[in-house]
């Protein structure tokens, strides 16, 4: 029998990969589940209802691990000289999405509790969603340039070395922000899922109070009066 001896280094190195790879798993498993199901959603083929419930649970769930994954292993321990917020917006954004879903496919083909109301079909509107999803992909790209511009990471949980308070960010203090909000608002509005476009307010609220004033409260310590100047020139939305 062979046996074969690894380095610690080696260990180490397996161990960071296995996350990143079981990350990867869940995650191409979801979309591919997403996909098979809006491609039935959106066409004219009959589903038992049990088998687009079952397709639904197999879609968001392996996105909820995904999302617990990134958290656990790449949320960083130490909160020295940064921002101390809940988690990564982007995937605040997915998850708000993701239990949406759920929420509204769990309703529809299970429980059957209630039905959303007719008024609202109004926010039914593929054309519509698609514009803002393109709006809120050009803010982000705009938003994130400005970071790249001067060498700063736009990840909220990496430290700050100086305020950016120019171009996009001498309109909106939360230029990315925002975007998501839209982002979530068109996505809704082109898939035609009331509940995602619903779950943008449990966005924002996520966002307001549990990223943007964690990061406010960092940034006034850190900078002091040129942050507070800036807060009083730019608004935090728009």
């Amino acid at each position: 029998m062979f046996k074969i001896k690894l380095s610690q280094d080696s260990k180490k190195n397996i161990y960071s990969i296995l996350p990143k790879i079981l990350i990867y798993i869940m995650m191409i498993y979801s979309v591919s589940n997403y996909y098979e199901f809006f491609k039935w959603y959106f066409s004219d083929n009959q589903k038992i209802i049990e088998e687009a419930f079952t397709l639904s649970l197999q879609s968001s769930i392996p996105m909820f691990i995904a999302i617990f994954l990134i958290h656990f292993f790449y949320y960083p321990k130490d909160i020295k000289d940064r921002a101390n917020v809940i988690s990564f917006p982007p995937i605040i954004f997915l998850f708000s999405m993701n239990l949406a879903f759920l929420i509204s496919m769990s309703n529809m083909y299970y429980f059957q509790i209630y039905n959303i109301p007719e008024e609202l079909d109004i926010l039914r509107s593929p054309s519509a969603g698609v514009a803002l999803i393109i709006i809120a992909f050009t803010i982000l790209s705009i938003s994130i340039r400005q970071f790249n511009k001067v060498n700063e990471d736009p990840i909220p949980t990496s430290s700050s070395n100086l305020i950016i308070n120019n171009n996009i960010y001498s309109y909106s203090r939360n230029p990315m922000y925002l975007a998501l909000l839209i982002l979530q608002v068109g996505v809704g509005m082109l898939l035609s899922i009331i509940h995602i476009i619903l779950f943008t307010i449990f966005t924002f609220i996520v966002l307001k109070y549990y990223v943007i004033f964690p990061e406010e409260r960092y940034l006034e310590n850190k900078f002091g009066d040129i942050y507070i100047q800036y807060k009083k020139t730019v608004r935090r939305w728009i």
